[in-house]
């Protein structure tokens, strides 16, 4: 049975959400086939060399400094218009032979196997997921001690790098507690290990770490989740102050060179900002950002192309699956059936809603005839649609 991303990484999913999830990092060591495909130094060849990569999705780094972009892209042209900061694959190579750790940002959206492993996390841990990638020469370090604001994995896909995690100096840090220098000396390492194909270290946010590749290239992938915290909610809630009218009201004139006729009113508006959230924070607002999170998910369509071509060819007893990675999420309002597919809504009538979550429900391949309540010919319709929205994939023999 194919292990899921989350398996392949952490190795025992529960034990990681109880024991180290935002608390501790997290050392596994996998399979060195258990990423076989996701990025190889074939695939960082080819994008290097044979795409068209740009800014801001690459960079290099030395020493923890990013290098001047004009020392390494140039200007294309592409039907007569100006392409700029375009990498130039001759001068990326010449500075990576002088120590420079390549920087592939985004990388989930320019690979699909990776774009497929970010988007089995996402499902798994219902945050959001990016992925970059760093090449680095032999003996080189690209950064130099930092924490995150996200957490991370670090998968371990060709070579090796040593690894070292200190102790917290800001606990779960969020975007307002970026790294700086300023923090002081974290002290000594608290996970020190060497990184080799298969590996994967989990690093909460706020952990400082450092890297240093060994004696050959060093390519892992980092995958970053960034948590929807309590914060957001808090956030999402007091954009909806605005709609109660006394919280419009103006501070009184000339506040601010005497504020105490504001400051003794305080009391009473703070009362009546207690008053409105108790109604204000209820489970809608959890709902509703789980409603924005499936709705900003970007659909992985790989082979869709195939797929529209089959979909005509559907009939009754013809094999169909969830597309992998596919959101498939479906909401019954005001007598219709909404189905979430990331950054499309489908909405279809109430009497489609079983046969709608018979399909988000189930993990295995099925035929149009197994949908509930639907007679065969609208079941193939149903099917056809979802096939052509990209939530179902049509079997071949073999599958």
């Amino acid at each position: 049975m194919t292990r899921s991303a989350l398996e392949r990484c952490v190795g025992d999913p529960r034990r990681f959400v109880e024991e180290h999830w935002g608390r501790a990092p997290l050392l596994h060591r996998g399979d060195p086939q258990a990423f076989a495909g996701l990025l190889d130094l074939g695939d960082v060849d080819h994008l290097v060399t044979e795409t068209m990569l740009r800014m801001p999705g690459f960079r290099l780094v030395r020493d923890g400094e990013p290098l001047d972009p004009s020392s390494y892209t140039g200007t294309v042209r592409i039907g007569g218009r100006p392409l700029e900061r375009t990498v130039r694959p001759d001068l990326v190579l010449s500075e990576f032979d002088r120590g420079a750790t390549i920087v592939l940002q985004a990388l989930h959206r320019q690979s699909g196997p990776v774009a497929r492993l970010c988007r089995d996390l996402e499902l798994a841990l219902t945050h959001p997921v990016q992925a970059n990638a760093y090449v680095t020469p032999p003996s080189s370090r690209g950064f130099a001690v930092h924490h995150d604001t996200h957490d991370v994995f670090v998968i371990q896909t060709h070579g090796g790098k040593a690894w070292r995690v200190y102790r917290p100096l800001v606990e779960l840090a969020g975007p307002e507690q970026a790294w700086s220098d300023a923090l002081g000396d974290p002290g000594p390492a608290v996970l020190e290990a060497e990184l080799r194909p298969g590996d994967v270290l989990y690093i909460p946010r706020g952990f400082p770490h450092d890297a240093e590749a060994r004696r050959e290239i060093s390519i892992h992938v980092t995958v970053g989740i960034t948590a929807t915290t309590w914060v957001d909610v808090w956030r999402r809630v007091m954009r909806r102050a605005s709609e109660h009218r006394s919280f419009r009201e103006a501070l009184p004139p000339g506040w601010a060179s005497d504020p105490s006729p504001a400051e003794e009113e305080l009391e009473v508006r703070r009362k009546e900002l207690l008053d409105w959230l108790e109604s204000a924070i209820d489970e809608d607002a959890v709902r509703e950002m789980a409603r924005t999170f499936w709705r900003s998910r970007r659909p992985v369509l790989g082979g869709h192309l195939d797929q529209l071509g089959r979909a005509e060819e559907i009939e009754s007893d013809t094999r169909v699956r969830v597309r992998p990675g596919s959101v498939f999420v479906v909401e019954a309002r005001e007598g219709r059936a909404t189905v979430l597919l990331g950054m499309r809504e489908l909405r279809m009538p109430g009497s489609c809603e079983p046969a709608l979550r018979f399909v988000a429900g189930r993990t295995v391949p099925f035929v149009p005839a197994d949908l509930p309540d639907l007679d065969a010919s609208s079941a193939v319709v149903l099917v056809r649609r979802l096939v052509r929205e990209g939530a179902l994939e049509v079997l071949g023999a073999g599958d």
